[in-house]
């Protein structure tokens, strides 16, 4: 008698098991975050994807919303802790964590936070 035995894999996307993350905070009155959401943000999502990092994009509709606390929702208390590293608090905000540690903040500078990125994976 012949026996099979099945496995199964399952697929999780690699930003599920990434500890890395490039963060986008921004919102949607923002032009130069609109800009950078617009022309790319996918190709940074494909490299994250491709090197083994998360990409996390955080947008609220209103800019002038961004001082209220909460406002980000459950991303909110890391946008608040980059900015206490020296983040401009005005958006586009890009900064990469490893977990719950910020490793590094870069204003507006999204190419820089790529790099970063990148290299800490």
């Amino acid at each position: 008698m012949l026996r099979f035995v099945v496995a199964v894999l399952v697929m999780l996307p690699v930003s599920a098991l990434a500890e890395t993350a490039f963060h986008f905070y921004g919102a949607e009155n923002c032009p130069p975050c609109m800009a950078f959401k617009r022309d790319h943000l996918a190709g940074v999502q494909a490299i994250g994807h491709a090197d083994g990092f998360a990409v996390h994009e955080n947008v609220i509709r209103d800019l002038r919303d961004m001082p209220e606390i909460g406002i980000y929702g459950p991303a909110d208390p890391v946008l608040r802790a980059a900015l206490g590293r020296g983040g401009r608090p005005y958006p586009p905000i890009f900064f990469v964590t490893d977990d719950d540690a910020i490793l590094s903040v870069h204003g507006q500078d999204w190419q820089a936070a790529l790099l970063a990125a990148r290299d800490a994976e």
